[in-house]
């Protein structure tokens, strides 16, 4: 009896060790306001302006020097965090240069037992000649000195690419030179450096991290599927034709076991991304395919290869990521189409995009959505207008002067009316309502 009283103590003192180390953690890394109250708008101009940023790092990473140069400014850096903030809920950044060196602010909203909180963020980078240099790192009520912040920050590196890299990585940083409202940051490279290793060096982390090993045969019997149909068929058809063989195949494999088939529809998906996405899709997904016929099939909707491509893409980053993502990315790649030389602004494209959101969230949010889309197909043939609404009346091809004469942004009001129209369209289609 008296063992069990003393187990019971030191189970009750541990219980309250924790609750008292998690209150003292929240009540320091914690606080009740954000930091940051506008979220920027996402426009053209925020679109050119982070189009601009990956430019600069893109060739810079292509340099073949022995340096790496990173030069960007206040607004590059606050358009990429605009961008960022619409796939995180919540989130907002903002940068600040000037003479004392680049400042970060960032906010994120956090919920815990029904009470908003934020984790509110303060760095601040010194000019330096030489290794990198954190002036203080502030998290909520905690502060950082700047050689412990760059300490824990070598730790985190090296969880991520192995012991001893967190340290070679920051001992890179040649200089942080600012002059006026641009930061400019030098590094060395390493002699193995090549943008093609860092990029499968990325995506090999987010495989590791993200990829389910165990779907990818999964996804290749339906890409074996999708491939055999699209040497059968015409040169040109319709994307309802595949996602009919497709699913009424996940259907059949699903029937014995329908609480796998989230899986089975996650793995269609991603097929049909490897099938029709482009180089970078496919490695994102899979592996880079080789067509046997040499070229991608001839694949539409709408009649138009650009819908269909719309459509998968948006649906994959669904699967892949989030409705949030999804969402960003679609409506950055149309700001960006407004911008000159681009196709201009199209509220088509967005139907596509947020059509394939729709389809994908339905077909893997649970395993009833997920039988019920398999279902919908299996029992009947489709048409193309029972998978995408009528596209009339819809604006296409504006330039970035007439899209922000019409619509100003994509937080406008009117621009939100454009879009609860194509989510009605949508909404009155029989496939859209099946996860209600």
């Amino acid at each position: 009896m008296q063992a069990v009283q003393h187990l019971f103590r030191q189970l009750l003192t541990l219980s309250v060790l924790l609750c008292t180390l998690v209150l003292c953690v929240a009540w320091l890394l914690l606080d009740r306001a954000p930091l940051l109250n506008e979220t920027g708008q996402l426009n053209a101009a925020a679109v050119r302006n982070s189009q601009q940023l990956l430019n600069n790092l893109n060739q810079s990473m292509r340099d073949p020097g022995q340096q790496l140069v990173i030069q960007t400014n206040a607004d590059e850096l606050n358009a990429a965090f605009t961008i960022a903030s619409r796939s995180l809920p919540g989130f907002q950044g903002k940068t600040q240069i000037n003479d004392s060196g680049l400042t970060i602010l960032m906010t994120m909203p956090l919920q815990l037992f029904s009470w908003h909180w934020y984790v509110n963020a303060h760095l601040q980078i010194e000019p330096s000649v030489g290794p990198l240099q954190l002036k203080k790192v502030q998290i909520g009520s905690l502060t950082l000195p700047g050689g412990m912040a760059l300490g824990l920050l070598g730790w985190v590196a090296d969880q991520v690419w192995g012991p001893g890299q967190g340290a070679e990585l920051l001992a890179k940083v040649r200089s942080v030179t600012v002059q006026q409202d641009a930061v400019k940051v030098e590094l060395n490279k390493s002699a193995d450096f090549s943008f093609s290793a860092l990029k499968h060096s990325g995506l090999n982390l987010y495989k590791q991290w993200f990829r389910d090993e165990d779907q990818k045969e999964l996804i290749e019997h339906y890409y074996a599927l999708a491939l055999q149909h699209s040497q059968q068929s015409a040169a040109s058809q319709s994307l309802i034709h595949y996602l009919q063989l497709l699913l009424r195949e996940a259907d059949k494999r699903s029937e014995a076991k329908p609480e796998l088939a989230v899986r089975e529809n996650q793995a269609v998906i991603l097929a049909l991304a490897q099938l029709l996405g482009g180089r970078n899709l496919q490695l994102l997904v899979n592996e880079v395919k080789a067509n046997p016929q040499g070229k991608t099939p001839r694949v539409t909707l709408a009649r138009r290869p650009d819908l269909q491509q719309h459509f998968i893409y948006s649906a994959t980053l669904q699967v892949l990521g989030s409705q949030r993502l999804s969402s960003a990315v679609g409506e950055a790649k149309e700001l960006l189409d407004s911008l000159k030389g681009g196709s201009g602004f199209s509220f088509v494209d967005l139907l596509a995009d947020r059509a394939g959101i729709r389809f994908a969230r339905l077909a893997v949010a649970t395993p009833e959505s997920a039988r019920a889309l398999q279902q919908f197909f299996a029992t009947t043939e489709r048409t193309e207008q029972e998978l995408f609404p009528s596209k009339s009346r819809l604006p296409e091809g504006l330039p970035q002067e007439m899209f922000e004469q019409q619509y100003q942004s994509i937080d406008s009001a009117v621009y939100q009316q454009m879009v609860a129209e194509i989510d009605r369209r949508l909404n009155a289609l029989p496939l859209y309502q099946l996860g209600r």
